[in-house]
């Protein structure tokens, strides 16, 4: 193989595996910061810490279930972009 094509390969495998680890951090900041805010409002009866952690779980998991998916077709989109020189 070309150098070329491995450095593409390696930058859009990186890119992917980025973009899934940024979803899944934005989905454990959203629920770290709804849950505790929901709970307190609903009259949950566990602390802000157990809010939380489970905010954070169940945000990353929730995330995690689209992020691969969107992450795929975001990478395809680049190389396309790339390929046809508009980047």
């Amino acid at each position: 193989m070309k150098q070329e094509t491995v450095k593409l390969w390696a930058g859009r495998t990186g890119g992917f595996f980025f973009t899934v680890l940024e979803i899944c951090a934005l989905g454990a900041l959203l629920g770290a910061i709804t849950f505790p805010l929901a709970g307190k409002i609903g009259g949950a009866h566990k602390t802000g810490a157990e809010l939380v952690v489970l905010g954070v779980k169940t945000g990353a998991f929730f995330f995690m279930v689209w992020a691969p998916g969107f992450a795929l077709v975001r990478e395809f989109a680049r190389a396309a972009k790339r390929k046809n020189g508009q980047a």
